[in-house]
């Protein structure tokens, strides 16, 4: 499937690094010029490692965040009966507290994993990810549970930050877009399987509980086989000082980029419309749709749609370009949420018409986040560990704010949760109008 590409990769094995910024030798960075590239001096930084074992490590280390989300899906009713809390969106919160937790965490990483390095920051993440895990399932109560797992979440907020920085030392242009999207592709089995995993471990062990030693056990996984295998891909001529007035010029660089703020802010907007989904879909499919046992094989088939989509991005990026496919999306995607809600409104909507906007907009979905990902971290590779931090508060910190307050907007119809949807990709738009000082479609990227 993604084979050519991992072929036409393989001399990446060996990680090559520049004053500013390190590129693996794709075709794009070949033109550059001998002067801009130069061997780390680090005999451990040029760990042989194969880019399809980079590209699995990378996907697991962000499955790892969509696993802890989805997982717990099937099991939000078994804990509200188990702490006898009485209004419904209040299960929502496990989800919502997670992602605010993760994102929140993602701006103190940034300066972190630009100083010390990618991997150590890493590893230190998961085993706290590994304890808050015991702790979720061990917790007497529901405001421990919840606090528990903004502590799982915050721990989870580094891997989010490494994966990115990483890809972005080994990769620029459409190139890192184009892997993004093959990670992006691994990555979705995460949330078409994660559901059915759930429901699974409730099946056999009968207690919510036992979803949290699953987690354990993954988190375990990757923050072994990362340790093991993973090598340190900043280089040390870019590792950066540890100081407020370092931090404050790194963030500053970042926020002053009109690239990285406009597609960030335009990210959170959209991604917001997606945790909205994500925290109110067991409601939905089970109170407004009455799907029961069988929400989990539904919940999938609508993430498969951004798989696919995924996959169509990483073939045609290269030829199409970043911006022409996320602009057409957004576009796209706006229309669907338009006409989602006034269906919702005219009380008409079936579940085959609900079914069927909502994989168009997951599909849509997936050529918009690795493109927009990359078009924000394209010009700050110097400092891609800060970026990589203020890109992922903004789609998760951020963009679960909204989510929160577009998922209370489901009390039991769908028409208020489609109509705020539609407004915030509206703003989307508009910020991306104004970062592209209102071209869009353009194809003249690396």
């Amino acid at each position: 499937m993604w084979g050519a590409i991992l072929n036409e990769r393989s001399k990446c094995i060996y990680f090559h690094y520049s004053t500013r910024h390190r590129d693996c030798m794709s075709n794009e960075s070949k033109t550059k010029t001998k002067a801009q590239t130069a061997t780390s001096t680090r005999p451990s930084a040029m760990k042989h490692l194969p880019v399809w074992e980079l590209i699995c490590i990378i996907a697991g280390l962000m499955a790892l965040n969509a696993t802890a989300v989805d997982i717990m899906l099937p099991a939000l009713s078994d804990i509200q009966n188990t702490f006898q809390f009485e209004d419904d969106n209040n299960r929502q919160k496990m989800v919502i507290v997670y992602l605010m937790g993760m994102g929140l965490s993602q701006i103190f990483y940034g300066p972190l994993i630009d100083r010390f390095g990618r991997k150590p920051i890493l590893v230190v993440s998961l085993i706290v990810y590994i304890i808050a895990s015991v702790a979720c399932l061990v917790a007497p109560d529901y405001q421990m549970l919840i606090f528990a797992r903004a502590v799982q979440g915050a721990a989870a907020g580094a891997t989010r930050v490494v994966a990115a920085a990483v890809v972005r030392d080994c990769y620029t242009g459409r190139a890192m877009a184009e892997i993004m999207s093959i990670v992006m592709l691994i990555f979705m089995a995460a949330p078409i399987l994660a559901p059915s995993l759930g429901e699974g471990i409730l099946f056999f062990f009968g207690d919510w509980r036992a979803i949290f030693w699953a987690l354990v056990v993954l988190g375990s996984v990757m923050m072994i086989w990362s340790y093991v295998r993973l090598p340190e891909t900043l280089a040390p001529e870019d590792r950066r000082p540890l100081k407020p007035s370092t931090i404050a010029r790194s963030y500053y660089t970042v926020f002053t980029n009109r690239y990285a703020m406009g597609y960030s802010i335009a990210s959170a907007l959209i991604f917001g419309t997606l945790f909205g989904y994500i925290s109110a879909s067991e409601q939905i499919y089970v109170e407004a749709f009455n799907k029961g046992a069988s929400f989990p094989l539904w919940f999938a088939g609508v993430s498969a749609g951004m798989a696919v989509s995924n996959l169509l991005n990483s073939r045609l990026v290269r030829n199409l370009g970043m911006r022409f496919l996320s602009h057409w999306a957004l576009i796209i995607m706006i229309l669907v949420n338009i006409l989602h809600a006034i269906v919702s409104h005219s009380g008409n909507e079936s579940f085959v018409v609900f079914y069927v906007l909502m994989i168009i907009s997951f599909v849509c979905i997936g050529f918009i986040g690795p493109n927009f990902s990359s078009t924000a971290m394209e010009p700050l590779g110097h400092i891609a560990g800060s970026a990589s931090a203020l890109y992922g508060f903004a789609t998760t910190f951020l963009a679960a704010a909204i989510g929160g307050f577009v998922a209370d907007q489901y009390d039991g119809t769908l028409g208020p949760l489609f109509a705020v949807n539609a407004i915030c990709l509206i703003l989307a738009l508009v910020v991306i109008l104004w970062t592209e000082r209102g071209r869009l479609f353009q194809r003249n990227e690396m």
